[in-house]
């Protein structure tokens, strides 16, 4: 025998009930919460409620807080510091891709004269011997 569904009120009715229960625990309210709450597994809850979810949940769900700011650095000294550490980054990070920018295009050159039948001379890297440690 096949339960029947709820109807759309009482469907509103449990969306109301979930989203004054999240706000009272001061949690995020879900449809998950609503699907156990009449007991609907989730495809069908999705797939014969769809319009309740975007027209009575989702524009009722409050935004999420924003994070609370550090008196002891004001805004303007993070966005420093931030920007500072993102330009060192991209830095760092085009150095690395110049470098594999040239490994590939020895790799490139290499493979075009492998192909060939050319000998392929390994070229030294470009490497300095470490200093000795001091002891």
């Amino acid at each position: 025998m096949k339960r029947s569904l709820p109807d759309a009120d009482t469907v509103k009715a449990a969306i109301d009930a979930v989203l004054e229960e999240a706000a009272t625990s001061g949690r995020r309210p879900t449809i998950t919460a609503v699907e156990r709450r009449l007991g609907i597994p989730h495809a069908t809850f999705h797939r014969h409620y769809t319009n309740l979810i975007d027209t009575h949940f989702r524009p009722r769900i409050p935004a999420p807080a924003l994070p609370t700011t550090h008196p002891e650095s004001p805004p303007d000294v993070r966005r420093e510091e931030n920007l500072s550490r993102l330009r060192q980054e991209n830095t760092d990070l085009r150095r690395t891709l110049a470098l594999y920018e040239e490994a590939i295009r020895q790799l490139a050159l290499e493979n075009d004269a492998l192909r060939k039948g050319a000998t392929v001379v390994p070229l030294t890297t470009q490497r300095r011997p470490c200093p000795p440690s001091p002891s």
